[in-house]
């Protein structure tokens, strides 16, 4: 067998392949990796005798435009991790120019490795659903993982879109479906990241399991102390204090976060909230508080680099409030609940079933931000249901770290290999 270079190598024992979405980068000869996927490679290598992670590299141009990604230089992963770059080909041409010479890397790789993980979630440029039926034609068993369901965010978007746009999306979500089926149906372990996610995909799979993907330790949980002082706080501080931390992107719908804002406000409640984050939508934004008459109330605070800083300030928030209106599982309400933040915003079932035995959440149906305004009054006139969000968000939230979570799933890759 060959290598993506041409040399031959053997299957390396307790070795484990990942082919992942878009991560890398490459700039002034050096390549570069999304800094919490940097950290995800160095928990595998913990468990595994080498990891090879192939995936896409972003177009410099993109790379230079998100200021909400930090990159670091994968010569500083662990000696065990090995990273292959491939070409970024999310449009169909570009797709079909490269699909030959990336099966052929996507061969080597699975022909040299024990373990087999692919994390689809696409349809053009998707080489982990190359990777998945790359492997099927070798009869080597593989794992899927996947954070959420693509085919309902394009749904989504084509609810929200018209004309060539909508068409072209309700198409794509109809392709990807069906094509993601195939793969599922014949891998041998599922790890489907939160609940929705589990409900959609499980149902093909009969080794299925519910995942959480986070990155913080065990030490950035909120301390007994800090929790207490908190708690002594929240029933006496007259101001609110609400966080949320994510990109500015219509599926994350900040203006009608807000608009949520707005109407606590006029409902008589003294709050300071701040967003975290940076993206396409932050001049509408910015607009949109200008207008409400909100810029003594909203700070947009922009991407935070230094974590540490950013979890501190979701430590000191009394509210994480979400207006998620697309199905996914994003990790930022995970770290909420670890800072002791409870989740308030648009239900859904990832939400939900977070909170459904622990508590540290309260919902209002998705697009209600009218409901979801009242609830925060609700909220910051009930200081004592407040504390009692708060004590049950910290309690959950110490499910969540990445030691813990990374040994489980190295555990439940490694048993693939006898449940098949």
């Amino acid at each position: 067998m060959k290598n993506h270079n041409g040399k031959h190598k053997a299957m390396v024992s307790g070795s484990m392949l990942l082919v992942l979405p878009a991560l890398f980068r490459q700039s002034g000869g050096e390549l570069l990796l999304e800094a919490q996927a940097f950290n995800g490679l160095n928990r595998w290598a913990e468990h595994f005798s080498k990891v090879v992670a192939v995936a896409p590299v972003v177009p410099e141009r993109d790379a230079r435009a998100d200021k909400a990604v930090t990159w670091k230089t994968t010569s500083a992963l662990d000696a065990r991790v090995e990273c292959i770059p491939l070409p970024w080909a999310y449009k169909p041409v570009t797709f079909a120019r490269e699909y030959l010479q990336v099966r052929q890397v996507l061969h080597a790789q699975i022909a040299r490795c024990e373990f087999l993980q692919f994390a689809i979630g696409g349809l053009w440029g998707d080489w982990a659903a190359v990777a998945a039926s790359e492997a099927k034609k070798q009869r080597r068993i593989y794992a899927i993982h996947t954070d959420r369901v693509e085919p309902q965010v394009m749904r989504e978007l084509a609810r929200r879109s018209s004309g060539a746009r909508r068409f072209k999306h309700s198409i794509e979500a109809a392709l990807m479906e069906r094509y993601h089926q195939v793969l599922i149906e014949n891998c041998a372990l599922g790890l489907w990241h939160g609940r929705e996610c589990y409900t959609t995909y499980s149902k093909w799979c009969s080794n299925s399991h519910l995942i959480h993907d986070v990155h913080t330790r065990k030490s950035d949980a909120i301390d007994p102390d800090t929790l207490r002082r908190k708690l002594a706080a929240v029933g006496t501080e007259s101001t609110l204090r609400i966080a949320y931390a994510g990109r500015l992107t219509p599926m994350k719908a900040p203006l009608d976060w807000v608009k949520v804002i707005g109407r606590a406000r006029d409902l008589g409640v003294s709050l300071q909230a701040t967003w975290y984050g940076d993206g396409e939508l932050r001049e509408e934004m910015e607009r949109a508080i200008e207008s409400l008459q909100l810029g003594a109330v909203i700070r947009v605070a922009g991407f935070v680099s230094d974590r540490d800083r950013l979890l501190r300030d979701l430590r000191d928030s009394h509210i994480f409030l979400f207006t998620h209106v697309t199905p996914e599982s994003p990790r930022c309400l995970l770290e909420a609940m670890i800072c002791g933040a409870p989740i308030v915003g648009y239900n859904n079932p990832f939400a939900a079933d977070l909170t459904s035995e622990l508590g540290g959440g309260a919902f209002v149906s998705i697009d209600d931000w009218q409901a979801l305004g009242d609830l925060v009054a609700h909220l910051a006139g009930q200081r004592s249901k407040l504390g009692r969000l708060i004590s049950e968000a910290a309690e959950n939230g110490k499910r969540f770290n990445d030691e813990d979570l990374f040994r489980e799933r190295s555990l439940l890759i490694r048993s693939m290999q006898t449940a098949s």
